[in-house]
This record gives C-alpha cells, structure tokens and sequence, in this order.
C-alpha cells in the first residue's frame, strides 16, 4: 500500500476544481445546518475532521485487476457528547451520537469514480484512562453516491457498482489523545464497505480498509457534573418477537428484471443485560429470482412455490442503545431447493423500538460476504 504515512494526502488528490468546490458546498451547507440546531437547543458539540488513506480489497477476482491506486478519503463530522441524562448514556460509558459527511476515492476514478456519503454515527469508549486518553469504537451507518456505475455501453468492466445511489457502512476502532480542554487528536484503524443490496446487479461492492488521522475541537462547554443516573433492573429474563420484512432483488445478470422477496422470522432471546442478548430463531423466506437462478444452473424453468421458498434455522446476537437495537444472525438453510452458492446466510439488522411491543427495521442477507437483499419490514415483540 504505497505512501500509507502520508496522512495528509487526500488533500492532494482532488485534483478537478469542480469537485473541490462542491465538497467545500456540501461540507458548508451541512454544518451550517448542524450547528444551527446545536446552538438553538444550547449544547455543546465537537466538529470533527478526519483524513483515510487504505486501499480497496477485492473479494472478488473480477475486480482484483481494476484496482489500480490506494484511496483517500476526507470526513467532516460533528457530534454531540453525552453526560448522563438516561441510564443508556452510562451504560456504554457515555458515548458520542452524531452525523457526518464523507468524500472518497475508490482506487479507479475512471472505473469506480468518487463516493460522497452522509451518515449517522455513534462512537462507543471501549476503556478511558482519566480524561487525556480512550479507546474507542465507531459505527457508521447511511447513504453514498458514487459517481460511476456499471454501463453495458460505457462502463462495463465495473461489476461492483451497478447504482448511484449505496449504502455506506463502516466499522472503526480509535484511540483519542487529548491535547486540552477543547482539543484532541483521533488515530484510527477502520473498514468500510459500499452496495446497493442488490436492489440492481452487478453488485459485487466495494470494501477497503484504511488507517486514519483526525482532530476534534469542542464548542461550547461541558457541565460541570457528570450525571450518574440509576441503572434499573433489566426485568424478564426472555425475549419472543416475530419480524416479517419485505424487498426487491435482481439475479446475477444484465437482465435487471426485479423480484419480489419476503422474510418471516421467529426469535427467542436470552436477555444479558439492558445492551446485548443472544438468540435461536427459524426463517421463512421467499424468493421470486430462484426461478431464474435454477434455470440458469440446472438449465430448467420451475416457478413452482416450494421451490421459491426456504426454511432455516439461525442463531442470534444483538446489541441495543435507547431504541436502536442492531443485530446479527447466522443461519443454516435445512430446506432449500437453490444451494448453488450455500447453505449458510448471515442477516445484519437494525431494528428501532416505536414502543414496548412494536419495532420498525431494516435487514441485509448476505451469503459468505455477497448480499444477497435488502429489506424493510416491522416486529412484534412480547
């Protein structure tokens, strides 16, 4: 990975005057937003910037060739920190909520061209020793547009992206160093990933790792006293809930013809604790590409019902903060007709708690690291 500890060359890389002005617009545009709301409602806030440099890893063989350049990447970010004012804040030893925007390059501007994401974010302290120095996680979760995608005429090498507009997530573990009362410096390990939830194919994604350098400045200040509020108990011990979601999908090929798909779930949870529990569940799953696919593979067309549906059984974990649960679920198919690929899938989740009994959520199958779809859907729980 060439040029790796030079943290500042993003900077360098923008070479078109078009796009700096336009980054400059949308960094602009978004905290002048941000920083209206923060101080209206009169907290404090930290603005954050951070700059990437990694490289695309390539899952597949198809696009291991296409990845000609390490990538860079600039973040613009604010945040809010958090002092106690519900048991969730110190449960996760007061964490940072907040939102940002991000500029990418992607190892080939001709191929893949630029990503320009805006997102949400929390950033979680794993341990801090006194207030000059954490360890710290960070999910990011939200959308991206990238400039190019696959064209059958254009573009037609680029199997990783088929759609402007993606999914952005990234995962990153941090270290923040204090350097005074307003200031600290933020060193990073992270990796991120772009699709589109094969809501259109090709759709290999794209997934880098990065090393990273930022520096954030508090506005306003802190109160004076960090509240310490009382953790209540965490009541039954078990958890069920039944979760039916919804979707479209394409098959692996140019045809773009879009399916309907359909998932219905039951979970039950052993409750650790107010953050995480773990589960065992069953799946029912519908699936209108099977169709194509099984005409594809085995040279037949059979749109017989059991041969679009699969049923499995999976095993769960999931992590919650106020109403936001995220989860993860890895399954293995005891029916499926279609097992070209396999007979494990993993589904990511992310759930939020409209009441006690109501949920509303977004879930992700995938099959050894390919998404499989996207799909929106509702929970009940009891």
């Amino acid at each position: 990975m060439k040029n790796i500890a030079i943290g500042l060359n993003p900077i360098f890389v923008f070479h078109n005057d078009y796009t700096v002005k336009n980054l400059l617009l949308v960094v602009i545009l978004l905290f002048t937003t941000f920083t209206s709301t923060a101080q209206n409602t009169g907290d404090p806030f930290i603005l954050g910037t951070k700059v990437h440099t990694g490289m695309v890893f390539p899952i597949y063989e198809a696009l291991s060739y296409l990845v000609e350049n390490d990538l860079y990447a600039l973040d613009i970010t604010i945040s809010f920190p958090t002092y106690g004012k519900d048991y969730w804040e110190k449960l996760y030893n007061y964490p940072r909520p907040g939102a940002g925007y991000s500029f990418w390059t992607l190892g080939n501007n001709d191929v893949f061209g630029k990503a320009h994401a805006l997102y949400g974010f929390v950033n979680m302290p794993i341990f801090k020793r006194s207030d000059k120095f954490s360890l710290n996680y960070q999910i990011s979760v939200g959308g991206a547009y990238i400039t190019k995608r696959f064209d059958i005429s254009e573009n037609h090498i680029n199997r990783a992206v088929s759609t402007h507009a993606n999914i952005f997530f990234r995962f990153g573990v941090d270290t923040k160093i204090k350097y005074n009362a307003r200031s600290e410096f933020v060193i990073e390990a992270g990796a991120t990933h772009f699709s589109n939830g094969k809501i259109k194919s090709p759709n290999y994604g794209l997934n880098s790792g990065t090393l990273s350098l930022g520096f954030n400045y508090l506005i306003g200040n802190y109160p004076a006293i960090i509240q310490e509020p009382e953790i209540p108990e965490t009541g039954k011990l078990y958890e069920q809930s039944l979760f039916y979601s919804a979707g479209v999908k394409v098959y692996d090929n140019l045809l773009d013809y879009k399916y309907f798909t359909s998932s219905f779930s039951y979970n039950l949870e052993r409750i650790l604790n107010h953050r995480r529990r773990i589960g065992l569940g069953a799946d029912l799953f519908y699936d209108g590409s099977i169709n194509e696919a099984l005409s594809v593979e085995e040279g037949n067309e059979d749109d017989e019902f059991k041969n679009l549906i699969r049923f499995g059984l999976h095993a769960s974990y999931a992590a919650r903060y106020k109403q936001l649960t995220l989860g993860i679920q890895a399954g293995h198919y005891l029916y499926s007709k279609y097992t070209v690929l396999t007979k494990l899938y993993t589904r990511l989740s992310v759930q939020y708690m409209l009441s006690d009994h109501l949920s509303a959520g977004l879930t992700l199958r995938s099959h050894f690291g390919k998404a499989d779809c996207a799909e929106l859907g509702a929970g009940y729980f009891w």
